[in-house]
């Protein structure tokens, strides 16, 4: 598996278009655990976020911010912007190592991103035409655009640490995919090492300077955000908590809420809730449409 489609699969992304049209005044976006992209078509956009430099955009550009970071947007011309704004939802949680290891945020003009152009401009046109399905189709390329912006970053190698770098180390992807390969085999920390071909000591170390946390720690993380998975799948949790290393069912509950600060039972219920609202809005806006 390349470097991109093991990033995809660690990350279990959906996207949902929530505002496409002018914008004509000020938009505030913030929900904890959600990602962006936003699609400047024409117009002139201010980009306002935390302490940071204003920055603003003439040209067709895309802004991807990776974690849930306050920020606003300004259409500042008289005319506003046409622009396509998407919520990226990474189910397995923002404390997956993936995740953190992607730049908070990328501005990309369109025309610096071979191909990229040509996604954007379907995606506004599947906006403008209002046939059945557009926002399921919407959504679909917006999840398309994310993968050509990931591949954007990984190409351009703008992680210096973390992830990306472990993926491109010879040593440790041999860790990362045996850790994949085998979460209800045994992982520990000599194994591991054992993986890499380095004496313990070295391997902790190397194992931290890339990926910034400690090897226990990465599978512990790894284990939850493949159970995450399984949970949304609906499968029992005494197969769950097999299938990603736990012995019994309390020791995975324990490391779970240690982990997301919820029971397995408590994650499961929020999350439903939320799909079901989401999915119940779009059924709204889709009645409005038609």
């Amino acid at each position: 598996m390349d470097r991109l489609s093991y990033i995809l699969d660690q990350l279990n992304v959906n996207a949902g278009v929530f505002f496409r049209g002018q914008l004509c005044g000020l938009a505030s976006f913030e929900e904890e655990g959600t990602g962006y992209i936003h699609v400047l078509r024409s117009g002139v956009l201010d980009i306002l976020e935390g302490n940071r430099e204003k920055i603003t955009l003439t040209e067709p550009t895309m802004v991807f911010s990776v974690r849930s970071q306050p920020h606003q947007l300004f259409g500042a011309s008289k005319e506003g912007a046409e622009i396509v704004c998407a919520s990226i939802k990474f189910q397995t949680g923002s404390r997956n190592p993936v995740l953190r290891a992607l730049p908070p945020s990328v501005v990309l003009p369109l025309s610096s991103v071979q191909g990229l152009g040509s996604f954007v401009d379907v995606l506004f046109a599947e906006a403008e035409a209002a046939q059945e399905g557009r926002d399921a189709v919407m959504n679909r390329l917006v999840e398309v655009i994310f993968v050509n912006v990931l591949r954007h970053i990984v190409s351009e190698g703008e992680t210096p640490k973390g992830m990306l770098s472990a993926l491109a180390d010879r040593q440790l992807s041999k860790v990362l995919n045996c850790i994949d390969r085998n979460l209800n085999g045994d992982l520990s920390v000599d194994k591991l090492a054992e993986v890499a071909t380095m004496s313990r000591s070295t391997f902790i170390q190397h194992f931290k300077n890339v990926l910034g946390l400690a090897p226990g720690e990465y599978v512990q993380n790894v284990r939850i955000s493949a159970a995450k998975k399984l949970i949304l799948k609906d499968k029992p949790m005494s197969i769950i908590c097999f299938e990603v290393g736990y012995e019994d069912a309390s020791g995975f509950s324990r490391a779970f809420k240690k982990n997301t600060g919820m029971t397995p039972r408590e994650w499961k219920k929020l999350n439903a809730t939320a799909a079901e609202a989401e999915e119940n809005a779009k059924t709204g806006e889709n009645a409005n449409v038609a």
